[in-house]
C-alpha cells in the first residue's frame, strides 16, 4: 500500500550534506519541496550523509541549526 504525505503549511529547513555519496533525482531539495507549502530553506553543512553530524562537522552543523532556529 502506498502512503500519502500531507504537505506542511510552512517552511521546511533542510540540512544538506555538501558531499553526497548517493544519487538523487532532486539534488537541490532532496524531494522536500512538494511537502513544504511555503518553501524550503536549504542549509549546506560539511561532510556527507554519514558524517555530517560527527566531529569535526558537528560544530558547524550546530551553528547552522542555531542560526535557523534564531531566524524562525
Amino acid at each position: 500500500m502506498l502512503s500519502t504525505r500531507t504537505p506542511y503549511d510552512g517552511v521546511i529547513d533542510l540540512f544538506k550534506a555538501k558531499f553526497r555519496i548517493y544519487f538523487v533525482d532532486d539534488s537541490r531539495y532532496l524531494g522536500w519541496k512538494k511537502y513544504a507549502l511555503k518553501g524550503v530553506r536549504v542549509h549546506n553543512v560539511p561532510g556527507d550523509h554519514e558524517n555530517m553530524l560527527l566531529p569535526p562537522n558537528d560544530k558547524v552543523f550546530a551553528q547552522t541549526l542555531q542560526r535557523a532556529l534564531d531566524n524562525r
